[in-house]
């Protein structure tokens, strides 16, 4: 595991706690959630994400490429499914057999989900953009409420 910072930004929709490393963003967290472990207490070096997370959140679409993410200590099929969700664009959904078919295994829709849920990188891996076939949400990797509310900030419901 990477040297890890943490950062708190404040925003309308509460505080978010983001670790981060010199390869980039390594984790977010929702608000009311938090790391088990203590971080030392850092500034983003990225000036501009406090700002994109809250543009995000009020609704504005928000380019995340332009912000290096610590993919280390992920699978490998996990890195490459999450990249891949990256491509899903902002108020659009897939769902999770067509995520693991642009991760190259197609049958594997199910370990899809459970990667989805190991997605350290939320909002800016939209894994909240993968539903079910039969137009249910599925799970999320963060708190309950926040796949669906995502959803409706972006305009996907």
């Amino acid at each position: 595991m990477p040297d890890l910072y943490c950062d708190r930004i404040v925003t309308s929709k509460g505080v978010f706690q983001i670790l981060f490393s010199t390869g980039g963003i390594y984790e977010i967290y929702f608000p009311g959630t938090s790391p088990e472990e203590h971080y030392p207490q850092r500034e983003l070096p990225w000036q501009q994400f406090a700002e994109d997370l809250e543009r995000y959140l009020v609704g504005q679409e928000v380019n995340w490429a332009k912000y290096p993410l610590d993919f280390s200590d992920y699978k490998k099929f996990t890195a490459a499914l999450l990249k891949q969700v990256m491509q899903v664009p902002h108020g659009r959904v897939c769902t999770y057999r067509a995520a693991a078919e642009m991760a190259g295994s197609p049958k594997a829709w199910r370990a899809a989900g459970q990667a989805l849920k190991a997605n350290r990188h939320p909002i800016i891996v939209p894994c909240h953009r993968v539903v079910g076939s039969g137009g249910k949400l599925g799970g999320f990797s963060g708190p309950e409420g926040w796949k669906e509310m995502l959803l409706k900030i972006e305009g996907a419901l």
